[in-house]
């Protein structure tokens, strides 16, 4: 079963799925479809406890038109261009019943009491919670035009690791002071205490913050060409003042 969700904003900011799954007739939908593939290993292994299988992979065609759907800064990728990604798979354990056959059976090995009724969560980038919706702490995906696989492809330096770090730690900061204070603020003295890893300042950000009509913020950290700003729903646009071209998480 295949379906698809679009959140304008994570779920720690207010968001809320927007699907078929909640909406059958005006949720959002994926269009052209998600295609997908697996296959187990032997052939005759799936779902077959008498079977012991070896391997099993997936594959997944995405319709990159809708991945830039909704964001009017985004722009088709091309080689050696950089998109922030992640993959996440829900495992649940299983037994053999009575009949021979698969039954789910929660036994979460990655709990920290391993043996939980729970499932297993495994992401391909760690996000250091089980949260998925969190832009910020996902990998890095570069584009290519190579139709197969080559052992000289260049890894690009990501150029706005720093000054995207920078703005998730103010945007970090701004949640701790509010969580105490009720508000929050526009004077950097008061945030320093709520500064924490895994997203610091970097000591040569050029930091501005104004507290907005709504009693929201936003905040821009400036590092050589690049600008990123950020407010409290953790909406995070980069501008580079060179080429002109923003893009957002």
């Amino acid at each position: 079963t295949t379906w698809t969700l679009l959140l304008k904003k994570p779920y720690d900011d207010g968001g809320g799925e927007n699907s078929k799954r909640v909406d059958p007739v005006n949720g959002y939908d994926m269009s052209p479809f998600i295609r997908s593939a697996t296959k187990v290993y032997p052939n005759d292994a799936i779902n077959r406890p008498d079977v012991r299988n070896t391997h099993w992979t997936a594959e997944v065609a995405l319709p990159i038109s809708k991945l830039m759907e909704r964001n009017e800064l985004a722009k088709r990728p091309s080689d050696g261009h950089q998109w922030r990604i992640n993959f996440s798979r829900v495992q649940w354990g299983v037994k053999v019943n009575e009949k021979g056959k698969y039954e789910k059976n929660p036994c979460c090995q990655s709990c920290a009491v391993p043996g939980t009724a729970a499932e297993d969560n495994w992401t391909w980038s760690p996000q250091g919670k089980v949260a998925m919706h969190l832009p910020e702490r996902w990998g890095i995906l570069q584009f290519s035009s190579s139709t197969s696989p080559r052992n000289d492809e260049v890894v690009l330096e990501y150029k706005e690791w720093d000054v995207r770090c920078c703005a998730m730690a103010l945007y970090y900061a701004q949640k701790g002071y509010y969580n105490k204070e009720g508000k929050y603020t526009d004077l950097m003295e008061r945030l320093k205490p709520f500064f924490k890893q895994p997203f610091l300042l970097h000591s040569s950000a050029d930091v501005r913050i104004t507290i907005t009509e709504e009693e929201g913020f936003t905040a821009t950290a400036t590092i050589g060409s690049l600008t990123a700003t950020i407010n409290q729903e953790r909406y995070l646009v980069v501008r580079d003042d060179v080429v002109s071209s923003p893009s957002t998480e």
